[in-house]
């Protein structure tokens, strides 16, 4: 988990943040008033507070998703969990920082992946385990694994219940030595989709 998103975060905050209006300046509520710093110190505690940061970022994207012109999701297949993390990390490195401008940051790299139209939900089980995915990211995740050298039956008409996808992200994983489910899970999608993918050998 921790090489993975320490990865991420190099590409994620290479990103100038993005202003709100034509001077850049706008009226902040709640957590957008604190600094990085105030964030770290409290996500480090993994107390009650950290909630209400997540609660912000979560309430913040849904005006995000209603505002910005082609998106209907900017965060299709990133928890609230996985961002604040990502966040902390960034937070750690630059504590004087506002949390706002950070999330902001975080949110423009989120951009090229973002889900600009509204896609069916699709239940993937595999064993005893479920997971739920847009339509649209589970496609995402097949041309990844395309680009990647990986071969997939892309004539199934349902990529979740492919044999061919499922051992193409199993394959995928073992050689990221990630953790092993046969899903487009969360440490999964983060190298299938943010990072720079390598060409299978």
């Amino acid at each position: 988990m921790k090489k993975y998103v320490v990865t991420l975060v190099v590409i994620l905050f290479s990103f100038c943040a993005v202003a709100a209006d034509e001077e850049g300046a706008f009226n902040t509520k709640g957590a957008a008033k604190r600094s990085c710093s105030e964030f770290a110190s409290t996500y480090s505690e993994q107390g009650s507070k950290t909630y209400l940061y997540g609660g912000w970022l979560e309430g913040y994207i849904t005006a995000f998703n209603a505002l910005q012109q082609k998106t209907f999701d900017i965060t299709p297949w990133q928890t609230t969990e996985l961002m604040l993390l990502m966040l902390n990390k960034h937070c750690t490195d630059n504590p004087d920082q506002k949390f706002l401008d950070a999330t902001n940051i975080m949110l423009q790299a989120f951009l090229p992946t973002r889900m600009s139209t509204r896609s069916d939900i699709i239940e993937m089980s595999i064993n005893d385990s479920t997971i739920y995915i847009y339509q649209t990211v589970l496609d995402m995740t097949v041309e990844a694994l395309e680009s990647s050298g990986y071969n997939i039956d892309t004539e199934s008409s349902d990529i979740a219940f492919n044999k061919s996808y499922v051992e193409a992200i199993t394959q995928y994983q073992r050689a990221k030595g990630i953790a092993v489910t046969g899903f487009p899970d969360q440490q999964t999608l983060v190298n299938l989709l943010l990072i720079k993918p390598q060409i299978k050998r």
